[in-house]
């Protein structure tokens, strides 16, 4: 099973969709609104809404999930959880942030994470991580523009040439 994009991140991150927390409003640092998005984040992967997860980016994001190419565009990372979606659920997710900084119209949060998935077939794998995320302030709500993340432990290996499995 893939890594659910840490959903990170993936990971935490920004500009809700409607029906969401409204950032503006809040007032505060960039780095607590950065914090308060990272939450929606979770909540929203937790529930599976990809449109929820997909409005945190901005429409020229780049998703750089472990051991793959990397995702650009809003339409190819919705595609991404959609698929991360059917291949499983992420049944908990807790995001730790280690530096959250803003200034004018730039962010980022760097952090771990850790995530319990369950397949289709109902075996659990937990994971855990680290995660950056890159975020610019568009129309006055902070949205992803770049989120890269690797879980601790490496990719399963692939069998070599000529052996049995």
């Amino acid at each position: 099973m893939r890594i659910v994009g840490t959903m990170l991140l993936t990971a935490a991150i920004t500009a809700i969709a409607p029906g969401h927390i409204e950032l503006a409003a809040q007032g505060g640092s960039g780095a607590e609104e950065i914090k308060k998005v990272a939450e929606a984040y979770r909540k929203a992967s937790l529930a599976g809404d990809v449109k929820a997860i997909v409005a945190v980016y901005t429409e020229n994001a780049v998703e750089m999930p472990p051991h793959q190419a990397a995702i650009k565009g809003r339409a190819a990372i919705e595609a991404y959880y959609q698929n991360q979606m059917a291949e499983g659920k992420l049944t908990a997710l807790n995001l730790t942030h280690i530096d959250t900084q803003a200034s004018g119209d730039i962010g980022y949060d760097v952090g771990s994470y850790t995530q319990t998935l369950q397949s289709g077939g109902g075996a659990s794998m937990k994971q855990s991580g680290y995660y950056t995320i890159t975020l610019k302030k568009v129309g006055g709500a902070w949205k992803v523009s770049s989120a890269m993340y690797h879980p601790d432990s490496p990719p399963p290996a692939a069998p070599m040439k000529g052996t049995q499995q």
